[in-house]
């Protein structure tokens, strides 16, 4: 089996290193406003390398290969600064780095899915309350996909749904694989995303196996990300999530350009990654998610009770062990519903692969969005992030 991977890793076709199909989510035809005020200097932060313990925030883009960053205060754009190093960010396009430029990103999708499913839920069965939102949390996915019980059940189909938001689905999956070869997560994007030999459901038929636990431990997989997209769609009954997304939440938060989403052989998005889009709408989400649910103009379209679930620690459950490969010891993490919550802080992140962030300070009404171009993931670069943005945050007061 690992030789038949490996020869089909290193043989892809043309066609599966286009990776697969990609839909457009069409923006609506007036932008929300994002004003501008760009009163913040080249800020300093404590980055503790090198003879100073000092750096500067031109410093920082350079060392952390950053293509974009962008901060928003009281909705207003109080930072920006773009990567002009041509040997970096060349990302798969020749656009330069930029407001205009769509940028792909990973595992934030997985944060944009979460939150898609809590606008669904609100929308579809009326949930206000955290007793409205406990109803559809706590059934299990089988509940809504009884096709995961055919032939030989997958291990989805009596894990609750909130279990699987807070990655302990406890299915035996490996995100990082041997030494990284091999992964669950590589595997899926072979047979999921580059050749779509298979949808999101018949891949999770792939997986029969539970830990024990209950809940079982923290175990990251981007596998739970996918079965919640596949719920989320399951739950609309009449519609797509990337249909749903374009008319209900991109129209929403009025978004600025188009983006585009990857979806499996049967049209479902693929939650846990391959989302395009500029960093100003992903600002815009971010400001969605730091309101609670209130998209421009005042509109309320989730409910805030689902971000007192989402995305606000409820105690030692959202704790990741110590000697999980998600735990950060330099900069300790919690998890929730596809968010990182930073350990005995009030702010949360979305994050993806090679250093993408949605930064949310609920408290200080700021969103910080960044994009780098890391070769591989780093636990240093990452504390050193924080603190980056914490410096920025606090100038834009």
């Amino acid at each position: 089996m690992l030789i038949r991977l490996a020869a089909a890793l290193l043989f892809l076709s043309a066609a599966d290193a286009a990776m697969g199909r990609n839909r457009t989510i069409h923006a609506p035809a007036v932008a929300s406003a994002l004003s501008e005020k760009l009163d913040i200097g080249d800020v300093y932060y404590d980055c503790g390398r090198g003879r100073s313990s000092r750096c500067r925030i031109s410093e920082f883009m350079k060392h952390a290969k950053v293509c974009a960053l962008l901060v928003v205060k009281s909705g207003a754009v109080r930072f920006q600064a773009f990567n002009r190093d041509k040997h970096i960010c060349k990302d798969e396009g020749s656009e330069p780095d930029g407001r205009t430029k769509k940028y792909g990103v990973a595992s934030v999708a997985k944060s944009i899915t979460s939150t898609l499913l809590g606008q669904i839920i609100t929308t579809r069965y009326r949930a206000r309350t955290r007793a409205d939102f406990d109803r559809i949390l706590t059934q299990s996915i089988g509940d809504f996909i009884p096709e995961l019980v055919e032939g030989i059940p997958s291990a989805y189909v009596n894990v609750p749904l909130d279990h699987v938001l807070r990655m302990r689905s406890g299915v035996r999956w490996s995100e990082y694989g041997w030494h990284g070869l091999f992964s669950g997560a590589d595997f899926f994007a072979l047979m999921v995303r580059k050749s779509m030999a298979q949808s999101i459901l018949a891949f999770a038929h792939r997986y029969p196996f539970r830990r024990y636990g209950t809940p079982p431990a923290f175990n990251y997989s981007a596998l739970d990300a996918a079965i919640v997209a596949a719920t989320a769609e399951r739950l609309l009954e009449d519609s797509s999530l990337v249909s749903f997304m374009e008319t209900e939440f991109w129209a929403a938060i009025g978004a600025e350009a188009d983006a585009t989403w990857g979806v499996d052989k049967a049209g479902t998005a693929i939650g846990p990654c391959c989302l395009r889009a500029t960093v100003g709408d992903l600002a815009r989400f971010g400001l969605l998610v730091l309101n609670e649910g209130r998209a421009p103009g005042q509109r309320q379209i989730i409910a805030r009770s689902w971000f007192e679930i989402a995305t606000k620690r409820t105690g030692d459950g959202d704790k990741i062990p110590d000697d999980s490969q998600s735990q950060n010891l330099g900069c300790r993490l919690e998890y929730r519903y596809f968010w990182w919550l930073r350990d005995k802080r009030n702010d949360f992140t979305a994050i993806g692969r090679n250093g993408q962030f949605v930064h949310i300070y609920p408290d200080r009404d700021t969103v910080i969005v960044q994009i780098s171009d890391w070769d591989t993931w780093s636990d240093p670069l990452q504390c050193e992030t924080f603190l980056a943005h914490d410096a920025l945050e606090a100038a834009a007061r």
